[in-house]
């Protein structure tokens, strides 16, 4: 505990300068819903029709989870789709309105000869009254609607129907009867080949957790049927290839041999967050090692001394609405550090992280979806280390002859984490651009929590 008040002095006058909160009330100015409306525009390919007659839509927050629900999506697919159409002379547009019936939150995408267009509307907020809000869960819906439509295009309707005919071992589309469970996703998979096809797409990017956590066995068809259609996206775009490892988060894994001792000891001791097992070989997102990096921290100090030292926060919760089941979801709020700064998705590790001053605003809205890098993880973990007290300047220089592109400031991190033995390189090769996995992710944060 000395050593977290001894960090929390430092910070005092560290914070004053280089703290997230001082950098957005005195070095950024906020965007207003018009910048983030033309970012999404210029970024995506798309032109966002906000309507003049509804009021009490909360624009803001809804180009948020707008921006939010595409960046789900493997980075370039969208806008690979948006200039597709772009050279025939067919707009793609988002339309923002609002409706008071559920059934509303989602409805049907619709591709004519000039345009195509997906609707999002924004439902009232229950906590916060005369108040729109668009849901992520009807928007990422809505777009796997758009997407589908562009594979069935592009890869053939009546192909991927065919193959998706040989999973489904005659169980018909239109009804839901005994064992479909194991067939279909959900009863709204079961009423049509093409809902099925944007559900899987919808709950690959949005839950990946709970397709994984599906039973292997009961359920394989279904598991099938996810890897089958990352193969697809791997056909239909450029953006996408074997090295995305697309959706491999959302299938069982196993850790690999040299792992698993590690790993099991780790779960034994709940250093790995429940909704992170079954995933290994996938990559990890920035979001996600944030989020396993602050639980490894917490565990490691406690939760009472981290919220009392370092003053953090809780977030808010929003009401969302599954757009096909009409469930409801709570939804952690987004401060509005994070609104401000591209509009990053709200996770309390990330949050929690944030406060601390471990990320700063600007590796807070470098895409949390994408992938993390090895020299990423390398400075995070080195961040951690220095505010808890550690000499990262105390290393020894080792030789890796991939380096020449790392700049000189960002080498130290290397060789720090390299000293402490909390990475390893590939012989002479560090590979610092390369992409984390899960389990190197789980065993890396492991050497970090034994040197804290």
């Amino acid at each position: 505990m000395n050593t977290i008040k001894r960090i929390v002095s430092i910070l005092l006058f560290v914070g004053m300068i280089n703290s997230p909160a001082y950098s957005f009330t005195a070095a950024i100015e906020p965007p207003n819903e018009n910048e983030i409306k033309s970012v999404i525009e210029e970024k995506y390919g798309i032109n966002v029709v906000i309507s003049d007659e509804d009021e009490g839509i909360d624009m803001k927050e809804c180009l948020v989870v707008l921006e939010r629900s595409l960046r789900r999506f493997p980075e370039g697919v969208i806008k690979e789709i948006t200039q597709s159409y772009d050279q025939k002379n067919i707009e793609t547009n988002v339309v923002i309105n609002k409706t008071e019936i559920i059934a509303e939150l989602f409805t049907d995408y619709i591709l004519t000869d000039d345009s195509a267009t997906i609707h999002i509307n924004a439902f009232p907020s229950r906590l916060y009254k005369g108040t729109s809000i668009a849901s992520e869960e009807s928007t990422v819906h809505e777009l796997g609607h758009f997407i589908s439509g562009y594979i069935f295009e592009l890869y053939g309707y009546d192909k991927l129907k065919e193959e998706f005919s040989k999973f489904n071992e005659g169980f018909e589309y239109g009804s839901w009867n005994e064992n479909y469970e194991k067939i279909f996703l959900n009863k709204h998979s079961a009423k049509s080949f093409d809902d099925e096809i944007s559900d899987l797409i919808w709950y690959t990017e949005l839950h990946p957790d709970y397709l994984r956590n599906l039973n292997s066995v009961e359920n394989e068809v279904i598991h099938e049927k996810v890897e089958y259609l990352a193969r697809v996206f791997d056909i239909c775009f450029d953006s996408v290839d074997e090295e995305s490892r697309l959706w491999m988060d959302a299938v069982p894994q196993e850790p690999d041999n040299w792992a698993v001792s590690t790993i099991t000891a780790m779960k034994n001791a709940s250093l790995i967050p429940e909704k992170f097992d079954g995933i290994y070989e996938a990559y990890i997102t920035k979001e996600d090692f944030y989020t396993i990096a602050m639980h490894i921290v917490e565990n490691r100090y406690g939760s009472d001394n981290l919220n009392t030292s370092f003053n953090l926060n809780t977030q808010e919760e929003h009401v969302t609405i599954d757009p096909v089941n009409g469930e409801i979801f709570l939804d952690d709020g987004i401060s509005y550090e994070f609104e401000d700064n591209l509009l990053c998705s709200s996770r309390e590790g990330i949050f929690k992280a944030y406060q601390m001053g471990i990320i700063s605003h600007e590796s807070a809205g470098l895409e949390p979806e994408s992938y993390m890098t090895r020299l990423e993880a390398a400075k995070l973990m080195s961040y951690i280390a220095d505010e808890f007290g550690t000499d990262i300047s105390d290393y020894s220089e080792i030789f890796y002859d991939d380096l020449y592109n790392v700049s000189k400031s960002d080498k130290p991190f290397i060789y720090f984490v390299a000293s402490r033995g909390l990475m390893k390189g590939y012989g002479t090769r560090f590979n610092p651009y390369g992409y984390c996995t899960y389990q190197e992710t789980y065993i890396m944060l492991l050497r970090l929590y034994n040197i804290l």
